[in-house]
Parts: C-alpha cells; sequence; structure tokens
C-alpha cells in the first residue's frame, strides 16, 4: 500500500499542501476527487493480496478504508504535520485517544462540555479513573488535556508551559487545537504529543458534515487507531470524507479571513466597552454609553496579547488567532435580545462554518455563564 503521507509536500505553504498533498494517490482523470460510494471492492485477478487500487493502492471493505478516506488523511496529516486518522466526529476522536492510552489519571481545565461528558464515559468503562484540574499538582498523572484556544471565549494557552510539566510528570499532553487549526496553531512545536480536531468545525467550514481527527506523531500510533477504528467502525462515512476534503482545499483561504474579521471585530466591541466607562480624564457621551454600557467583558486571544506572562502567543499564533470570541452582558436578558436580533449571524449552535453563527451556551450547558454569547 502507498504512503499515505507525501514527504515532497512537507516544506511547501499550507495553501499548496491542501491542494496537492495527496496528489500522489490519484488514479483517475478527475480534477475534483471523485465520491466513493462503495462499501467492498473487487480483488485484484492476481491475488487477493494484490493491489486493486492503481499500482499501489489496495481497498476491500470501506469499514477499513476507502479511496477517499485515504485522500484526506493524507492531506490533514501533511498540513498538521503528523499523521492523520479521521473519525466519526470530534468527540468519537476524543474517546479514541482515551481508549487508546488508557489512561488513569487525568489534567483537564476549561474546554468544551461535551470533552468532559466523553471523560465521564471512559469512567464509567474504566472504574477509578480520576480527574484533577490542570493547574494541580500533576503527581501521578498520566495524560493532559489542553483546549487551545478555549471554547468559548477564544482565548489561548501556553502549550509549551503544560507540555514541560506534563513531560516532566511522565504524563503525555493532548491539545485539542479545534479552533486554531494550520496555518493558526502547529501544536506538536509547541511540545504537545497527540492533537485532536473537531473537522465538523473550522476543517470542514460550511456547517455539513460531521468529522474527528486525531493527529499522531509517529506513523506506528496512527496505523494502531486504525486499526481500532476498522474492528469498531467508527470511520467517518465517504460522503463526509469528501466533503471535508473538499473544504480543506479553501482553508488557508477561510481560515486567515475569518481570523482577520474576528479580530478586527473584537477590537470595535472592546472599544466600545471602554468609552463606556467613566474615569478621571474621560466622561462618556450619550452615544458612547448607548453602545458600550451592557457589555460587561469581551475575551478572544487577541485581547491577551497585553496581558502579563502572555509573551508565548505571538510565537505560538504568528498567523493570527482563532475566529471564535465571546462577549458577556449586564444581564441575560440582554444577551438574549442581542443573539435573536443581529442582522448578519444565525442564532444557531456549532461554529466554524462561512456563516456567521452567536450561541447561548447556557442553553446547552448549565455550568455557562447566561449572560455569555459566543460569536464565531
Amino acid at each position: 500500500m502507498v504512503e499515505i503521507k507525501n514527504p515532497l509536500y512537507n516544506a511547501v505553504a499550507p495553501s499548496t499542501q491542501s491542494i496537492h498533498a495527496d496528489s500522489h494517490l490519484r488514479v483517475t482523470s478527475d480534477v475534483t476527487a471523485p465520491i466513493t460510494v462503495s462499501t467492498t471492492f473487487e480483488y485484484a485477478k492476481t491475488s487477493v493480496d494484490a493491489c486493486n487500487y492503481g499500482p499501489d493502492q489496495r481497498y476491500v471493505y470501506s469499514r477499513e478504508g476507502t479511496p477517499v478516506l485515504t485522500k484526506v488523511e493524507a492531506t490533514l496529516s501533511t498540513l498538521c504535520e503528523g499523521h492523520a486518522v479521521v473519525y466519526g466526529s470530534g468527540l468519537t476522536a476524543a474517546y479514541a485517544v482515551l481508549i487508546e492510552h488508557r489512561p488513569k489519571k487525568i489534567a483537564l481545565g476549561d474546554c468544551y462540555f461535551g470533552i468532559r461528558e466523553v471523560v465521564k464515559q471512559y469512567q464509567r468503562l474504566v472504574p477509578g479513573v480520576q480527574v484533577v484540574g490542570l493547574e494541580c499538582s500533576y503527581e501521578k498523572v498520566d495524560m493532559v488535556w489542553l483546549e487551545s484556544p478555549i471554547n468559548p471565549t477564544g482565548e489561548v494557552k501556553d502549550i509549551g508551559s503544560y507540555a514541560l510539566r506534563a513531560h516532566a510528570a511522565g504524563a503525555i499532553l493532548v491539545v485539542d487545537a479545534t479552533l486554531a487549526p494550520p496555518p493558526l496553531s502547529y501544536p506538536f512545536r509547541q511540545g504537545a504529543d497527540i492533537v485532536v480536531h473537531s473537522a465538523t468545525k473550522y476543517m470542514g467550514g460550511h456547517s455539513d458534515l460531521l468529522a474527528g481527527i486525531i493527529v499522531t506523531k509517529s506513523a506506528k500510533s496512527a496505523e494502531t487507531l486504525r486499526h481500532a477504528r476498522y474492528i469498531l467502525g467508527t470511520s467517518a462515512g465517504n460522503l463526509e470524507c469528501w466533503l471535508l476534503l473538499r473544504s480543506l482545499r479553501t482553508l488557508t483561504v477561510r481560515i486567515r479571513q475569518q481570523s482577520q474579521t474576528a479580530s478586527r471585530i473584537v477590537a470595535l466591541l472592546e472599544g466600545h466597552r471602554r468609552s463606556a466607562i467613566h474615569s478621571a480624564c474621560h466622561t462618556p457621551t450619550a452615544h458612547e454609553l448607548k453602545l458600550g454600557s451592557r457589555i460587561a467583558s469581551v475575551s478572544h486571544a487577541s485581547l491577551q496579547l497585553c496581558a502579563t506572562n502572555c509573551s508565548f502567543i505571538e510565537n505560538q499564533h504568528p498567523e493570527g488567532f482563532g475566529a471564535v470570541f465571546a462577549i458577556r452582558f449586564k444581564c441575560k436578558d440582554t444577551a438574549l435580545f442581542v443573539a435573536r436580533h443581529l442582522g448578519l449571524h444565525r442564532f444557531a449552535t456549532s461554529l466554524g462554518g462561512v456563516e456567521s453563527l452567536v450561541d447561548w451556551r447556557h442553553g446547552w450547558d448549565a455550568t455557562a455563564d447566561p449572560t455569555l454569547l459566543r460569536v464565531s
């Protein structure tokens, strides 16, 4: 079987990687990769073990692999600087990480509430598993799960510092980088051992697919995960893989524009909030009060740049920040009124699509701040 990852494209620009990293797998004259819908493939005439799809590819049953799945994993492997394995959803990918590494003590910080639910499911399977906070002692911790940027605020954590702490304790560091896909972040460069993404979000980018990704440092680890995926049937479907491959072709263009737009909106909102604050040298006008007095705070990685102990941010995100940010209002009713009356944002859950969305997270997660809106 041909090697999934093509090293020829390791050093080229991300925009080139997203279009050409799977070109070595092309066996037809189609300019766009065709959708493979067959669940089974005819054996080669010479042997059941021989290649049957072009000169160097072999497919037998779609639960094991398909041409379009191989293409999307090849593209993701190059983009993410590792070896990618695709699953049916982001939470399925997260569960696969836990099942593969079987941690006994997990350090977990602020994260998407679905990850906490996955950990609870894992605890049912493996009794006695402990979960501690991200800032607690890492004594006997064997897995550190770090989300950066954080959902729903878009703020970032220092991956390098957590990598040092985790490795000093003998633990592995898993980074959920869903909100900052390449080229916005490359967690392996800061010391991550495993990277996960919900590809439903920015990698999918069109609100029309469910998929998840695990990226490992070694091809051997990826093959182990693929074998378990084959046994359990947790791969993404053919259509979802094709939609994801289509989306990756424009990933760099989309995410850079979304990042720039989000940072500009954050700066505007934070400016309105500050202009409504009374101080010894500033008395807000009626117009400034009208625009900013109802905003309690704005959260985003771009606003962390001036904070102390945040010098890591520009090194970790040299090409911009994630396109998710949060606004806290003075009361819940204001938050809901804004969410329901925005003109260009749809009031819906999820994030990462080309459509601008606003979500009231308290509606999904009772622990979320009821005055907070997540904007993407």
